[in-house]
């Protein structure tokens, strides 16, 4: 792009940065799904994360011995809920906003 043309584009990008009800559409699209799910998570605690770590142990235990497709079918569910809600805590203290906790 030539000067002019970069000159034009910053001058866009900063109307659109002032534009408070473009941002505020924005932030809404999607259904709210993330600010649901945001929500959802900052109500879990470590403690909860340590019972669904025990509960996948549990269920692998289990499933070792028995081999049984629904109890490995379980324990798969259980493990990957239990990473995804600790990298969320543990995003959540990196990010300060579990200090409280």
């Amino acid at each position: 792009m030539d000067r002019r043309e970069r000159e034009e584009l910053l001058g866009v990008e900063r109307e659109l940065r002032r534009d408070h009800a473009l941002d505020a559409r924005l932030r809404g699209f999607g259904f709210g799904l993330r600010a649901k799910v945001w929500a959802l998570m900052c109500g879990v605690r470590p403690r909860g994360v340590l019972g669904l770590a025990v509960l996948s142990f549990g269920l692998l235990v289990v499933g070792l011995r028995t081999w049984a497709a629904p109890v490995l079918w379980a324990f798969s569910g259980c493990l990957a809920l239990t990473l995804a809600i600790a990298f969320a805590v543990l995003c959540a203290c990196a990010d300060g906003r579990g200090k409280a906790r």
